[in-house]
């Protein structure tokens, strides 16, 4: 029986999916298949597990017996002469990515969880994945979707005001104070789901020199030139802001630091080689930061903040990280 369940991430036990109360059908090797039937019969379960000495040894599937008595009736026979076996295990406190990664070269789809021997709950791999699918999608589309329900609670004559006061003006990506409120939310949202968020800031080098040779409105464009440049380089569940001047800031959810530095790496590229309208050449420094549960934004700012220092002090045009 699968529990109710309040958040589910990679990182679950695979224990935490069953309640306390009866997992599945479990039915010794000696019992009739006709009392298998039965229980398929009164149940919607579509498995059953078969043991000797209250230890697995095998499964039963509803497609086992219908091809058993496809041809004649072996009701009466025990379910030890039709089941499946071996059956595969799993601790209930092995993570949810671990055991989809043994399953990854798998014949079978069945996945039992047990504790101290004990059968504590069965679930194919499809019905995990549905579940995890369920669970974070509410989580990866909230970003997205932030301002427009915003949009939606006020009426239409305020609207516009509320665009105006989350907006960047010059580059129509969002500005400081969208990127607090969602900041803030994110961080209630990840002591839910267990997620792990980023914080990557970047800044234009020499951007005060490019305004005083060119003029501001080559620094302008420069400006909105790279806004576009880096947004087609993110997801659209990633947060991207002007946090103001030249110095923009991002906010994004992925499992490791290495992945993070990789992108913000592919990002600090895209921009040294792109061709640039005005001035054809322009770089960019970056700090990068992970968020832990309940910081305030000003702490995690000040980290990332002193990660793009040691950027602009190694020589610009580079990725720096600031380790909590």
């Amino acid at each position: 029986m699968i529990s109710e369940i309040s958040a589910v991430t990679h990182s679950t036990a695979i224990g935490h999916l069953f309640s306390d109360h009866p997992p599945c059908g479990v039915f010794e090797s000696d019992v009739i298949v006709h009392k298998v039937l039965e229980y398929f019969a009164s149940n919607s379960a579509d498995a059953v597990i078969i043991t000797q000495s209250g230890l697995p040894i095998g499964i039963l599937t509803v497609k086992d017996i219908v091809r058993v008595l496809y041809h004649c009736d072996n009701s009466g026979l025990p379910v030890k002469e039709f089941m499946t076996t071996p059956v595969h295990t799993f601790d209930a406190s092995k993570k949810i990515s671990e055991v989809l990664d043994e399953m990854q070269n798998s014949s079978y789809d069945k996945i039992v969880a047990v504790k101290d021997n004990r059968i504590v709950g069965i679930i194919d791999k499809r019905h995990l994945l549905s579940i995890c699918y369920t669970q974070l999608t509410p989580m990866i589309k909230h970003e997205y979707n932030m301002v427009h329900s915003l949009m939606g609670m006020v009426g239409e004559g305020e609207r516009g005001l509320l665009k105006m006061a989350t907006t960047d003006a010059l580059t129509g990506i969002g500005n400081r104070r969208l990127f607090e409120e969602i900041f803030q939310a994110h961080q209630t949202l990840g002591r839910d789901y267990d997620v792990t968020l980023f914080l990557l800031l970047f800044d234009i080098d020499n951007f005060k020199s490019i305004n005083d040779t060119f003029g501001h409105n080559v620094g302008d464009s420069v400006l909105k030139e790279l806004t576009a440049l880096v947004g087609r380089s993110i997801r659209k569940s990633d947060i991207f802001i002007r946090w103001g001047g030249e110095e923009f800031a991002i906010l994004l959810r992925y499992s490791d630091p290495i992945t993070v530095m990789k992108i913000a790496e592919q990002i600090r590229q895209r921009i040294d080689k792109n061709s640039f309208e005005t001035i054809v050449h322009v770089t960019c420094s970056f700090g990068l930061t992970s968020i832990l549960p309940g910081e305030t934004l000003d702490d995690v700012f000040e980290r990332a903040d002193k990660a793009l220092y040691r950027a602009k002090s190694d020589g610009k045009n580079s990725v720096r990280m600031e380790i909590p």
